[in-house]
């Protein structure tokens, strides 16, 4: 009994450990921009032909290395599997600097929001996109869930970054809002010993 105890907390210690881990960036990654958290004041569709993207500034030529993001979707075994990101000069258009479709890593165990959905915070890798100093749209589209359900980006708490919204009618047509901006953060290095502070939100 004693043994099995033993065996048991450790398991759970190691699980906690690699949780943490997982809640942290990568080694050598820095904080490139934070949009604030989740604020649980709102969500957007980014699914089934609808699209969101939004601003972010860099202060200095950096390389981006990944991507959090929080997306709400129903029920807590239905988590966001991948998703279609990409960084362009302008809302929805101007000049792709990157794009992938990729699997989504769970940074923490999702949590039930104030609307009834269940939140996931996830890490899309960005595989070393170089940027020179600018203000740049991250675009999310295409997110795949496990049960093929709705899923949203959720609002942040109180970002600087400009939000666009484009849905997609029962017509195919669709049109495209400014929206509150979401939560996100974009991690990486900087390309120069001599950087600004990043733009950021506190908490």
């Amino acid at each position: 009994m004693l043994k099995a105890k033993s065996s048991l907390l450790f398991l759970m210690t190691t699980a906690m450990a690699v949780g943490s881990a997982l809640s942290l960036p990568a080694l050598g990654q820095e904080t490139l921009y934070n949009n604030g958290p989740d604020g649980e004041n709102g969500y957007y569709h980014v699914n089934f032909g609808s699209v969101v993207t939004n601003s972010f500034t860099l202060s200095a030529p950096a390389t981006l290395t990944s991507v959090t993001i929080t997306l709400y979707t129903v029920d807590d075994r239905n988590p966001p599997l991948r998703l279609k990101w990409s960084i362009t000069t302008e809302p929805f258009g101007g000049a792709v600097m990157g794009e992938g479709f990729e699997n989504l890593e769970l940074l923490q165990s999702p949590y039930l929001t104030d609307f009834l959905y269940f939140a996931w915070q996830m890490s899309i890798a960005v595989p070393n996109v170089s940027l020179p100093p600018g203000t740049y749209y991250l675009q999310i589209q295409d997110v795949v869930t496990r049960w093929d359900t709705f899923a949203f980006w959720a609002q942040s708490s109180g970002g600087n970054s400009q939000g666009y919204y484009q849905a997609i009618g029962k017509n195919g047509a669709g049109g495209i809002s400014e929206v509150a901006s979401e939560t996100f953060l974009v991690y990486g290095e900087w390309d120069s010993r001599q950087v600004r502070r990043p733009a950021t939100v506190s908490k």
